[in-house]
């Protein structure tokens, strides 16, 4: 792809700005086949729910050749817990459905994107149609599809150019594969109490303040406590001392001669 500021890119970031089902995902896009444990360790530490495999057009299917390694990669993204897009022409479905086994395509975190390219789609003609055929007549599908392009090409599915510009450009980075259950909280250090030194202790409050007119000499109104008043009246040490207390008590009535007198009811 002739991108600019993409030249030897093997990774990139950012939102997901293609209206598929991992729309505005934070995504780490991967161009051409690179190690599946760099890419884990990249989404790790970026933070990319998200990975978009076969990014700017880099997907390759080599035939005859090898091609497992499409299989083994998304299958161990999907396995840790990834959305996973794999970006591929739409001419080479059947061989991409032939080449990733049945457990990526029941996957709901598997996004398979065909990349369908019509130059000048919106200009060509006004009745331009886009058909969704089989690979033979009557052979995996029940029918075909014909879809004018306004179906297509409205608002809610279009994505300009310039939506483009958010990707960033990352470095490679090597390492361990963070473990993201291993994470050990460290506790918060204890706040240490300093001792308060003798000049910093307050000095007393001078209750009367003479310079504001009271009395500093001034004797307390208040009328003094007796020993009478501060002596317990009435001492408890056994049940028979509380016996005796409560029968002592009943003697008098606390509320005088008067009050146990009813209130007379007033004549109507």
């Amino acid at each position: 792809m002739n991108r600019e500021g993409h030249n030897s890119v093997e990774y990139f970031i950012g939102p997901e700005v293609e209206h598929t089902p991992a729309y505005s995902k934070r995504t780490l896009f991967v161009v051409g086949k690179q190690d599946v444990s760099q890419i884990e360790r990249m989404a790790r530490e970026y933070k990319t729910p998200h990975i978009f495999m076969g990014a700017n057009h880099s997907f390759g299917y080599e035939n005859p050749g090898d091609n497992t390694y499409w299989d083994n990669t998304i299958t161990s993204l999907l396995d840790k817990g990834f959305w996973v897009t794999l970006d591929y022409q739409a001419h080479l479905h059947e061989a991409v459905l032939k080449m990733l086994n049945p457990g990526i395509w029941q996957s709901r975190l598997f996004v398979p994107l065909l990349g369908v390219r019509i130059p000048k789609v919106q200009t060509s003609s006004p009745n331009l149609t886009i058909k969704i055929d089989d690979i033979d007549f009557n052979a995996t599908n029940e029918g075909v599809w014909c879809i004018h392009h306004h179906e297509i090409t409205d608002a809610n599915r279009f994505t300009p150019w310039q939506d483009y510009a958010t990707d960033a450009v990352l470095e490679p980075m090597a390492g361990a594969v963070p473990n993201p259950v291993l994470t050990i909280p460290v506790p918060k250090p204890v706040p240490v109490i300093e001792p308060v030194k003798a000049e910093e202790v307050a000095e007393p409050v001078v209750k009367n303040d003479a310079s504001i007119g009271l009395d500093a000499a001034s004797p307390s109104q208040l009328k003094p406590e007796t020993a009478e008043d501060a002596a317990p009246t009435l001492v408890v040490n056994t049940v028979a001392d509380a016996a005796e207390a409560y029968a002592e008590g009943t003697k008098e009535d606390p509320l005088g001669p008067k009050g146990a007198v009813k209130p007379a009811k007033a004549k109507k």
